[in-house]
């Protein structure tokens, strides 16, 4: 039997995995380095190759630790540092805004961001009161690239107690990722964080039936149901008081 998700596809915006999303994410990102004059910075860390990138990602790669010798080697690469950053205007020069441009890892994009501010809230990074912007994911990309890795590095068991709940509900909930193995045979039930499963059919049409067992082709309904909106909600409610300074809760 084969196995498709109505309006989805492996890969694209559903994943096997958290760890195969981080695969292919650090993969494209690697390959975005090597096709844009990075090879310098690559070599510069003895990186040959992408499975070497992606053990650059680690946690205490680099003789550092919290991730920080990815963001320090290839924050440059990855975003612009601007107040007025956003997916919309993000240039192609850009890891990020070459994903935009070429419709790739979307969704993980959008709740990257919210994580990010989540996560930097948790940290004491943003202070609320003066307001620094620390929780804008395009005002620093070393530090939007660090805690990219620190995503994927984490689970809710090891992650750092005093994180609040939603931080560690969203690192083992990527919208799109299995949580369940991918289906072999049979109909099975099938969990993805961020949906609801509605059921196998036999087409993708409307009026699609339930599936059977001796159809050659499964199809999955899923209905998202879990987005993640801090800056339409959250962020407005923060006191914001401008500080010359803010830019120095970043190393980079």
């Amino acid at each position: 039997m084969i196995y498709k998700y109505v309006g989805h596809e492996l890969n694209v915006d559903l994943w096997e995995s958290k760890e195969s999303l981080k695969k292919s994410f650090y993969t494209d990102f690697y390959n975005f380095i090597k096709n844009n004059n990075g090879d310098a910075d690559l070599n510069a860390h003895n990186i040959k190759c992408a499975e070497d990138f992606i053990n650059f990602a680690d946690f205490y790669a680099g003789g550092m630790e919290n991730c920080y010798a990815m963001g320090f080697a290839f924050h440059k690469y990855f975003l612009l540092n601007r107040m007025d950053g956003s997916l919309n205007n993000e240039p192609e020069t850009t890891f990020i805004g070459w994903c935009v441009r070429n419709n790739k890892y979307l969704d993980f994009i959008n709740f990257l961001i919210t994580f990010f501010a989540w996560w930097r809230n948790d940290e004491g990074c943003t202070c609320m009161d003066p307001y620094n912007y620390a929780d804008n994911f395009f005002v620093g990309s070393w530090a939007a690239l660090v805690d990219t890795s620190k995503l994927f590095y984490y689970t809710a068991e090891t992650v750092h107690f005093w994180q609040s709940y939603r931080v560690k509900y969203a690192i083992d909930n990527i919208p799109g990722t299995f949580l369940s193995n991918l289906p072999k045979e049979g109909l099975p039930k099938i969990r993805v964080a961020g949906y609801e499963f509605l059921g196998w059919y036999n087409s993708e049409s409307d009026d699609a039936k339930p599936a059977k067992l001796t159809d050659e082709v499964a199809y999955a309904k899923l209905k998202r149901h879990d987005f993640y909106d801090y800056w339409g909600k959250e962020e407005k409610k923060i006191e914001k008081v401008y500080i010359k300074d803010w830019k120095k809760v970043d190393p980079a």
